[in-house]
């Protein structure tokens, strides 16, 4: 993961400013980023009592299409980043882990990673944080994963005595597919789902 998304994902998780107890599971979760993580810490609360600066017109304007566009090419890069992901254990075998051990590290069954993987889960039933884990583990956006996510479900693969291919079965809720799952221990059930 890079060390944007690391504090993206930090800035995310304390919206309201610094939290020490969310700085530290972000330090421990990411030591490589530790110093990092302190002084982005730091800074913005020295930001966060800065007077307002005073702007012209024409300054806020210029302001305002250097945002336009900077979130132009990140939707852009987004978009890219999303189309390059054609399965999420592809993606993991990449990053040099098997779809055991990807599935272990995000707190997964093999199950549910398939699952997620074929997109049988509705995309938005599956809780950003799960989201956030993922992107985090396969070092890519999270806008990635969900936009992989929300990508149609995968055809059903497989020889079939039938002359056509069954019908795809619904996708179903992430809250189902973790209670259904019967690899998962109830603990790691909660864990998924709270």
């Amino acid at each position: 993961m890079k060390l944007e998304d690391v504090l993206e994902g930090y800035a995310m998780e304390s919206p309201e400013g610094n939290d020490p107890q969310i700085l530290r599971k972000w330090i421990s979760d990411f030591p490589q980023f530790s110093d990092d993580l302190m002084a982005f810490a730091a800074e913005r609360a020295r930001v966060r009592h800065l007077p307002d600066p005073v702007l012209t017109a024409e300054e806020k304007g210029e302001a305002m299409n250097r945002g336009r566009a900077a979130l132009q090419r990140f939707r852009e890069e987004q978009l890219s980043q999303s189309a390059s992901i054609s399965s999420l254990t592809a993606l993991a075998k990449q990053r040099g882990m098997k779809k055991g051990e990807f599935a272990r590290t995000v707190g997964f069954s093999l199950s549910l990673l398939m699952q997620l993987d074929k997109r049988n889960v509705k995309p938005s039933t599956v809780p950003f944080k799960i989201i956030q884990k993922i992107a985090v583990k396969l070092e890519v956006a999270a806008d990635a994963i969900r936009a992989y996510l929300e990508l149609p479900q995968m055809a059903a693969e497989g020889n079939f005595k039938a002359e056509a291919r069954p019908d795809e079965s619904p996708q179903i809720d992430f809250a189902e597919a973790v209670r259904k799952d019967t690899e998962l221990s109830d603990d790691e059930k909660r864990d998924l789902l709270e």
